[in-house]
């Protein structure tokens, strides 16, 4: 017998089948909602804007609380971490500059108040302007949100966000 049992077993195995009935599609639970913060709520994500070799590039914050684009602003002016410094990305943002202050009136607008003596270099204006259009999250894009850029001299000036 034990000289016939491999034998035996190379027939007998296709019929035990795996094990799963065919019961066709079930339900799932609720879609992933990201990661949970202290308090049970999903964390949101802040997208900062940052330049590299072929233009500016997005990066993720995770971030809970509210009104998000001066959050955002706080954060871009803290420039790209260690691990996005090693990927190349940099910023053009003065460094020890104050953040800009950023407040939204409108769905799809979103006034950025630029502090005194703020830079004028347009990849560093580039950078406040898909920062704070991308943080209102209008869920068309940022490319779908006015900036509208103060300055201490002069009216606003409405940019959009071009990458």
């Amino acid at each position: 017998m034990r000289r016939h049992l491999p034998a035996l077993v190379l027939v007998l195995s296709p019929l035990a089948g795996c094990g799963v009935d065919d019961t066709g599609p079930g339900r799932a639970g609720a879609p992933a909602s990201g990661l949970p913060l202290p308090g049970g709520h999903p964390a949101a994500a802040l997208h900062l804007y940052f330049s590299s070799p072929v233009g500016l590039e997005r990066v993720s914050r995770l971030y809970g609380g509210p009104d998000a684009p001066q959050a955002a602003m706080d954060r871009l002016v803290q420039g790209p971490d260690p691990a996005e410094r090693t990927r190349g990305l940099v910023t053009f943002v003065p460094p020890g500059a104050p953040a800009p202050t950023a407040v939204t009136r409108e769905r799809d607008t979103v006034d950025v108040y630029l502090p005194p003596a703020w830079t004028d270099n347009r990849t560093a204006l580039r950078q406040v302007v898909c920062t704070a259009a991308d943080a209102v999250g209008t869920g068309a894009g940022p490319e779908g949100v006015r900036v509208r850029l103060h300055r201490a001299e002069g009216g606003p000036v409405t940019e959009t966000c071009a990458r």
